[in-house]
């Protein structure tokens, strides 16, 4: 499954949960902008068939992108890049001691 979004006068494809671009920054901005996309919003629907292009549409409307090409995947994997995204996000550092006995 691939997307292919113009921003401005530069292209990006989204693709297997990553962006490719040929301007590096670029790149590396929609990667950090869908991480924290996936964070502040929870990320596509689990339910979502077609779990990357919704992904390319949020960031598409998070910096005025606009798709211009959309191949579906045939895997039915294809959600398995954002799965590991969500997974990565979740923090345990919040812990809270119970009661504990002591002896």
């Amino acid at each position: 499954m691939s997307v292919l979004v113009r921003f401005a006068k530069q292209k990006a494809i989204l693709r297997e949960g990553a962006w490719v671009c040929a301007d590096i920054k670029l790149e590396r901005d929609l990667n950090l902008e869908t991480a924290t996309w996936i964070r502040d919003t929870g990320g596509p629907s689990l339910s979502d068939p077609d779990q990357e292009l919704a992904v390319a549409r949020g960031i598409a409307e998070r910096r005025r992108g606009r798709i211009l090409l959309h191949v579906r995947a045939q895997s039915p994997d294809a959600s398995e890049p954002f799965l590991q995204h969500r997974q990565l996000q979740l923090h345990f550092s919040a812990f809270v001691p119970g009661n504990s006995r002591r002896r």
